[in-house]
């Protein structure tokens, strides 16, 4: 069985479009932030909805579906973006119907599945840690066996720094598919992984998509200019 493994969507639905059409699966893990960023949030959430895709919920969801401001709850990293990003929450909600606030309000913070014989384990970010907390390329290997110590998982998988890897935790793998709609790794194409559970391999892959529609309709709607620049140069500006 292919698994395609999927975070940080953000609304950016032709990137997630292009994902999904890019290579075959069976079936897809997303491990949060189906929205906030981009102007296509409830087309995000009917897509992974349709596709019948495990997923759990992200910082970003949690912030919509508790009507908070992204700045209240903001690593220190992007204090600089702080009203731009408040900005983007609130044209999300007013983006959402009723039905797309109440799928994300149901997401799991975690979810534990079984699949060909494989646990695996998926978080936002990592067990007993906020939603917020970043796990980022260079976390020491014994950091990590603490985050996962007594959870009982083959693969592990995580998201939210929006940069994608594969770490050995001991016998163990944790991987971070990178981001479909908003990478942040010097590279926009949207990025994704794909765990075969017939050879245990996994692949971390990328595709380009049409940022044409996207870019206009963020500008004709009032999307902070952090969007369009994320988009362009798969980074955030200030970094």
């Amino acid at each position: 069985m292919k698994i395609l493994i999927i975070s940080d969507i953000h609304g950016n639905l032709h990137a997630l479009e292009s994902v999904l059409m890019s290579t075959p699966y069976d079936l897809v893990i997303c491990c949060g932030d189906l929205v906030v960023g981009y102007p296509f949030p409830e087309q995000c959430i009917e897509t992974i909805k349709r596709i019948g895709a495990n997923v759990c919920m992200g910082n970003n969801d949690f912030v919509i579906v508790h009507d908070l401001k992204a700045s209240s709850l903001l690593h220190n990293k992007y204090a600089h973006l702080a009203a731009a990003l408040d900005r983007s929450v609130d044209l999300t909600r007013g983006c959402l119907g009723e039905s797309g606030k109440a799928y994300l309000r149901n997401l799991p913070r975690e979810q534990h599945l079984n699949i060909d014989g494989i646990t695996f384990y998926m978080n936002h970010t990592a067990p007993k840690l906020s939603q917020h907390h970043y796990i980022p390329l260079d976390t020491a290997e014994q950091e990590l066996i603490d985050y996962y110590e007594g959870l009982r998982a083959d693969i592990l998988i995580t998201g939210h720094t929006h940069i994608p890897y594969i770490k050995n935790i001991g016998n163990r793998l944790l991987i971070n598919p990178g981001s479909v709609g908003e990478p942040r790794d010097g590279d926009p194409r949207a990025s994704f992984a794909v765990f075969d559970t017939d050879t245990g391999q996994v692949i971390l892959n990328r595709v380009a998509y049409d940022t044409t529609d996207t870019l206009k309709i963020l500008k004709e709607s009032g999307y902070p200019e952090y969007s369009a620049y994320c988009m362009k140069y798969g980074a955030m500006p200030g970094f």
